[in-house]
């Protein structure tokens, strides 16, 4: 579903030339404006770093105890 202008806070970024091609490039290949395109990086940022916070909460719950493995199979489902 669409989100209305009104929901989005407006801002400005001022970014390198070879960046604003990079991303232009992309929204052109993904079908979208360069705005959707940032969001949508943003989005995917965020969404790591809370992974990440999780996944330290994850280990400190349990003692530090948790290998690599154990924990990219329990907490990350990999």
């Amino acid at each position: 579903m669409a989100r209305a202008i009104d929901d989005f806070k407006r801002t400005t970024i001022s970014l390198r030339p070879e960046e604003y091609e990079a991303l232009r490039f992309l929204a052109f290949k993904r079908k979208t404006s360069v705005a959707g395109v940032v969001r949508e990086l943003i989005y995917e940022h965020l969404e790591e770093e809370e992974d990440i916070r999780d996944g330290l909460k994850a280990l400190q719950e349990k003692g530090d105890t948790m290998d690599w493995e154990t924990f990219k199979k329990e907490c990350l489902g990999l």
